[in-house]
């Protein structure tokens, strides 16, 4: 027990009154203190918090991003059985559906739950019915930054007929019908209302390829010595130039939409790909640059302000006031945070990294590292040949961590793909029978395992406009 506590009564009339007991003044001091530090570490994680979520949502702007997966995804809905393409806009789905009566739709989904919205009719059904065996394939939609809330569909009517070329298995010849019109729509992406239409081309002259740059819709129409290009305002419809590039001879598929493409250049360029590419000022069609009727363009440079081209064996950058030759073959880039600014890749030898605005060397990784695609994420360079992912230092070429398709997938199984949510480094892979699908995230920076997802029956997995898509017999579900 302790000690008894003893009080003594004092009744005496003159006793002082008893002094408040004050607290030392040190002790005040650190609790002071420590309040001070509790609300700094508020204030720190306020800050942190706003600044990550800052982060990700400007990460959600960059081109190839994934929808952010924290767990492993599950095969969460499936999309229609004739959608032709799809287009991620904000947090909407739109696909866009070839019905096989020849109709052309739009319709949108909640990206995140698959919950169907709107319909938009683009193009009817053909009088007369179209034959046995013919469909449509004339549908493209796309959207651009200074459109907001409108999404843009070009529709053409020429048609494909494929039919057998004997007993072979899988043989078989498509042959297709010119175009005769086409027509450009404009839709409001919130309710799904046409709210523009304007013709885009007829007879010889039938649109086949479009691009949004700016407050323009830039068509493309094959032509038997090169390519017809003009442009439209967006509001109106008014033609604001119309040139003819020189992108080579046309014909056949060429000539009906295959292979013709616009690409948007920068903000005030655009280049038209046919059996060549040229680059054109986006203001008055005036020709900035061309790439040569030899040449394959692969895309643009993650930043978009040059066109990446292979050229036997050599990588071309070409842009408004940039052409630059490169040793190697371009390397593709699904994604690019800027953590590297200013960085290009080409392979042959080893990887290969250069500055775009100079064409000097950064470094040259002497490892024997291949690869088809790369991603950039947070001053990693993540790349795989299908048998391997690599992690480099974006900056040094110096090889930070590497893993087998066995050791990241399982047996049997190859890399099909390199993409990220901004935080973790999805793989994807399927194995090489084609009938199991396996997705996995790692730790970018040591590539320890986050997740994993297995879907047997799956004939391929690919992330297409930042969704995971799987392809199962005739079916695509959306991995979410």
């Amino acid at each position: 027990m302790g000690r008894p506590l003893v009080v003594e009564l004092d009744d005496e009339p003159d006793a002082p009154a008893p002094r408040p007991v004050r607290e030392p003044r040190g002790r005040r001091w650190w609790v002071a203190l420590l309040l001070v530090v509790a609300l700094v570490l508020v204030v720190a994680q306020v800050v942190a918090d706003a600044r990550e979520r800052d982060q990700n949502a400007a990460l959600a702007l960059v081109p190839g991003v994934l929808v952010p997966l924290a767990v492993a995804p599950q095969p969460a809905w499936r999309l229609d059985a004739d959608t032709y393409d799809v287009t991620v806009v904000g947090a909407q789905l739109l696909e866009e559906r070839l019905l096989p009566d020849g109709s052309m739709l739009l319709t949108s989904r909640d990206g995140t739950t698959g919950s169907p919205g709107w319909t938009a009719s683009l193009l009817a059904a053909p009088d007369p019915p179209l034959p046995p065996a013919a469909a449509r394939y004339g549908l493209d939609c796309t959207d651009g930054p200074a459109l907001p809330r409108r999404v843009v569909c070009l529709m053409h009517d020429a048609t494909a007929v494929r039919t057998r070329d004997g007993d072979a298995a899988g043989s078989s010849t498509a042959t297709s019908e010119p175009a005769t019109r086409a027509e450009i729509a404009v839709v409001d992406t919130a309710t799904g209302t046409v709210t523009d239409r304007y013709p885009a081309g007829s007879g010889d002259t039938v649109a086949a390829a479009l691009a949004v740059v700016g407050g323009t819709v830039v068509l493309a129409a094959p032509q038997p010595d090169g390519t017809s290009v003009w442009s439209l305002d967006a509001t109106t419809g008014e033609e604001r130039w119309r040139v003819h590039a020189d992108t080579g001879s046309g014909g056949g598929w060429l000539r009906w939409g295959a292979e013709v493409r616009v690409v948007p250049v920068g903000d005030d360029a655009v280049a038209v790909l046919g059996g060549g590419a040229e680059l054109l000022d986006a203001a008055d069609g005036a020709t900035l640059g061309s790439a040569g009727v030899l040449s394959t363009v692969q895309g643009t440079t993650p930043d978009g302000r040059a066109l990446v081209v292979e050229v036997e064996g050599r990588t071309r950058l070409v842009g408004r006031d940039l052409d630059v030759d490169l040793d190697g073959n371009p390397v593709p880039v699904t994604f690019d945070d800027a953590s590297a600014p200013a960085l290009t890749l080409t392979t042959g030898g080893g990887l290969r990294a250069w500055d775009v605005t100079s064409g000097e060397s950064r470094w040259h990784a002497t490892a024997a590292v291949s690869t088809r695609e790369a991603v950039v994420l947070t001053g990693r360079v993540h790349v795989h040949d299908g048998n391997e992912v690599t992690t480099l230092d974006a900056r040094t070429g110096v090889v930070l961590w590497d893993a087998s398709a066995t050791e990241l997938l399982g047996e049997d199984l190859r890399v099909t793909g390199v993409a990220t949510d901004g935080v973790r480094l999805v793989v994807t892979g399927i194995d090489r029978l084609g009938s199991r699908a396996v997705v996995v995230a790692v730790d970018p920076a040591d590539g320890a395992p986050v997740w994993r997802t297995e879907v047997p029956d799956a004939a391929a997995v690919a992330d297409i406009e930042g969704l995971l898509l799987l392809w199962t017999g005739d079916d695509v579900a959306v991995l979410r």
